[in-house]
């Protein structure tokens, strides 16, 4: 649930709960006595109170008419009468005796004199409670009863209350009912509140907690989501963020080694050449190419030094425009069998110098690609020259196999040189890799061939990968996304 809807719901819930408590309560006092029901219900309504003096006073009333009309002379006995008075005090009211114009009891909370003088005469009609209302009197007159002993006198029996002390009655039970009703709304509302608190302060303590290791640059402690919400929101934004901080700070490590190995592999690399060079020249100068084929010899082995660095320089150069993707591709579709035919027979003069032969297999004689004829013959000379300079004691032999593999167009450079280890073949297309520890130079090369390579296929759309069995052969693949009929716009190509 959001916070949102969970603070709609609290502030819901500090309304009707209140109310439903209260129900509950009111529905509940049936479990205590009946004073105590009585009371409660009261405390509930108010309004209880006067209901609850009407009807005790009419029965008193009730009863009083009874002894009239069964034993009026008991009547005029004050000890007799004050048995019904004490009945009438709970509900502050009381009775007044009234014979032959002499008032002959009163009750203490009925002894004011203006009330009594405001009494109506023997068989006078009965004032209404407006009346005494209307006069400022704290006293109304509930019951009037007129009788004749036997010996003729005139007997009033009245019934009156006093209001002032209903009215604060009413308004003590009405406070003790705001108390009540203050007390279960704060109650509530402390409750829902602090679970509501509770909730979101816990999860965003755990999200400070994961900030701060965060800041302390503990990457691996893992952000959970908590809570269906906002923060669950935020809490996966944050582990998202944490993970991809993670991989840019692996990434920036990384390049940051590569950065360190790429100056050490050029310092290797530069410095074997230059050295040499330097020799061959110090050489010169010193006169030991004292005759004209030592100097033929030291000027054309400083030729192909400096040969070998330009290479190097210029695959280091042509890598990194790669790597920072400023080199323009010229896209075009062209038969790949056809491209493939012009490479084999150029690289068959090239291999026959040094015994070796290669071999070309295909399964359709039209197979189009989109791709750009200089670059892709780039990465086939490298995977071919890679072949030529780590052959084995055997004679070379390359095989270039082509065929289709669900959309795509799958190119299979294989030869029988020394392999590659298990080990090694992750690292093979990494920059200046060598399987051999030790750079050797003396198979020529800048060990970013395959690098190059690998950044010409993926540019492409293609991949490059390779298997390759140690002391057998290696076999280097490429895949490019073949074209479909009607896309074969055939390109002639002058190898």
């Amino acid at each position: 649930m959001s916070i949102k809807f969970r603070l709609l719901f609290s502030y819901a819930g500090m309304i009707i709960i209140p109310i439903i408590i209260i129900l509950l309560l009111n529905s509940m006092f049936i479990v205590f006595g009946d004073n105590e029901q009585e009371d409660m219900e009261i405390i509930f309504n108010p309004m209880r109170i006067i209901g609850k003096y009407i009807v005790k006073q009419t029965e008193i009333n009730r009863q009083l008419n009874i002894e009239i009309l069964n034993n009026k002379e008991k009547l005029i006995d004050s000890t007799y009468i004050k048995k019904y008075d004490k009945k009438l005090e709970e509900y502050y009211s009381g009775i007044i005796m009234r014979k032959n114009d002499k008032i002959i009891y009163v009750s203490k909370i009925l002894k004011d004199d203006r009330f009594i003088s405001t009494l109506p005469d023997f068989n006078e009609p009965f004032q209404s409670a407006e009346f005494y209302r209307n006069h400022g009197i704290g006293y109304v007159l509930n019951m009037q009863n007129d009788f004749y002993l036997e010996d003729g006198s005139e007997i009033s029996l009245f019934v009156g209350t006093d209001v002032s002390l209903t009215r604060k009655d009413f308004s003590e039970t009405r406070n003790r009912m705001t108390l009540m009703v203050i007390s279960i709304l704060i109650l509530t509302t402390f409750t829902l509140t602090f679970f509501v608190y509770k909730s979101i302060i816990k999860s965003i303590k755990k999200l400070e907690y994961a900030a701060n290791e965060m800041k302390k640059g503990n990457l691996d402690y893992e952000i959970k989501k908590h809570l269906n919400d906002e923060i669950g929101d935020l809490s996966l934004v944050l582990e998202e963020m944490r993970i991809r901080l993670k991989d840019s700070l692996e990434v920036q490590r990384k390049y940051e080694e590569n950065r360190k190995n790429l100056i050490s592999n050029i310092s290797h690399d530069l410095k074997t050449p230059i050295m040499s060079i330097k020799g061959y020249i110090e050489g010169i100068k010193d006169g030991i190419a004292d005759t004209p084929e030592k100097m033929d010899k030291y000027i054309n082995t400083i030729y192909e030094k400096a040969g070998h660095m330009e290479g190097l320089i210029g695959e280091l150069f042509l890598f990194s425009k790669l790597d920072l993707q400023k080199v323009s591709f010229d896209f075009q579709n062209m038969n790949l069998i056809e491209f493939l035919k012009y490479s084999v027979e150029d690289l068959s003069f090239d291999l026959e110098k040094i015994g070796g032969k290669i071999n070309f297999e295909y399964e359709e004689e039209r197979s189009f690609v989109r791709a750009d004829l200089q670059k892709l013959k780039r990465v086939v000379l490298n995977i071919v020259g890679n072949s030529v300079k780590y052959k084995g004691e055997e004679p070379l032999k390359i095989d270039i196999l082509v065929k289709k593999q669900d959309e795509n167009i799958v190119v299979e450079i294989k030869d029988n040189g020394k392999g590659i280890s298990k080990e090694d073949i992750p690292y093979i297309f990494d920059r200046f890799y060598r399987a051999d520890p030790s750079r050797n130079t003396s198979v020529g090369g800048s060990g970013l061939g395959l690098a190059i390579s690998k950044q010409i296929i993926e540019k492409h759309g293609g991949k490059l990968w390779a298997e390759s069995v140690k002391n057998k052969g290696t076999s280097i693949f490429f895949s490019l996304r073949g074209l479909k009929g009607g896309e074969e716009n055939e390109k002639n190509i002058d190898c």
